[in-house]
């Protein structure tokens, strides 16, 4: 893989576990302004959002950690 595509992936990487997290607290604060409630969704939405974000880059990154165990098999 060229080192250009190695950096764009990584670029798309942070861009995802970011607009995850932020999806989740705008959600939950939109959703704790309509409720009235105080913090309950904003907690969840954090939650969420950091969960969507770890379970994504686990699965972003798995095909690059694949291809580097598959690379160093050679003997």
């Amino acid at each position: 893989m060229p080192t250009w595509a190695l950096a764009l992936r990584l670029v798309g990487v942070g861009w995802f576990l970011a607009a995850s997290v932020i999806i989740g607290i705008v959600g939950g604060l939109y959703l704790d302004e309509w409720l009235g409630t105080t913090l309950i969704f904003t907690l969840l939405g954090v939650l969420l959002g950091i969960t969507v974000a770890f379970y994504g880059l686990y699965q972003m990154v798995k095909p690059l950690l694949d291809f580097n165990n598959k690379g160093s098999d050679k003997e």
